[in-house]
């Protein structure tokens, strides 16, 4: 079955694009830039690439150029794909030589009635010409000198390059690496459930508490005693509480004599 080269930078692009081309039985790598696309060119040895034409650094229109222009990829068909929202430009696509142009996000028939024609035509160049000399080991394919619009096409390694080349050799050696380190993990812990468990855990013997000081009692406020005063009730014109207001009695008459 043929073999896709899906290169993107969005992430449910890939899943979409990986998703239909699998269920319809072909091969799908996909990888998030120019640079990692073009590394894995060799390992991958694609029939066809699908490449978005807006990406950071290189774009699709550039791995469509490497592509035309290189030799050893010349069976290689390149569909170009760009966003609802993005713009697209048709004459690049035509110099570029792009086999292919088609909007994301991705519908499943309008995706497969573009690439099985393509990955036919690819698979019979491919098995009528003959493929050209792989380069010597540690060798780096010459680019092509020239771009259409006369800009050349540099392979410089830098940063984000060696970056990419080593994001490659990980992805490709994490399943071992995930399973070398479970296998280890299984093992310590194997082993430790066979230790015998006879020891008793030592403990420190506890320190009685010393006694606390007992709290002061409260204070006790004193009781004074209450006098109860009763006011004398004195009334005008009285001496030692005696009513001094009645008139006196009238004096009695002289006894008469015989």
């Amino acid at each position: 079955m043929s073999r896709i080269l899906l290169v993107d930078d969005s992430p449910h692009a890939q899943r979409m694009g990986e998703r239909i081309l699998t269920d319809e039985g072909y091969e799908v790598v996909t990888v998030s830039n120019a640079d990692s696309a073009l590394i894995r060119l060799d390992d991958v040895d694609p029939d066809v690439v699908i490449a978005d034409t807006v990406m950071p650094g290189r774009t699709g229109y550039e791995i469509c150029q490497y592509l035309k222009m290189s030799p050893r990829h010349r069976h290689v068909r390149v569909i170009l794909t760009a966003g609802v929202l993005e713009i697209f430009d048709p004459e690049r696509a035509a110099r570029a030589e792009a086999d292919g142009a088609l909007k994301k996000p991705f519908e499943a028939s309008a995706l497969l009635a573009a690439v099985k024609p393509l990955a036919e035509a690819a698979a019979h160049d491919r098995s009528a010409s003959p493929a050209p000399d792989a380069p010597a080991s540690g060798a780096v394919a010459a680019p092509p000198e020239s771009l259409a619009g006369g800009v050349p096409f540099i392979a410089v390694v830098d940063a984000s390059l060696i970056r990419a080349a080593v994001t490659v050799a990980l992805d490709a050696s994490m399943e071992s690496m995930v399973e070398q380190i479970t296998r280890r993990v299984l093992a310590n812990l194997h082993s430790r459930s066979a230790e015998p468990r006879n020891f008793q855990p030592v403990m420190a013997p506890l320190q009685p508490e010393p006694p606390k000081p007992a709290a002061p009692p409260p204070p006790v406020n004193p009781i004074e005693p209450v006098r109860r005063v009763t006011p004398l009730r004195i009334r005008s014109g009285s001496i030692l509480g005696l009513d001094l207001s009645r008139p006196d009695p009238p004096p009695e008459p002289p006894p008469e004599n015989g």
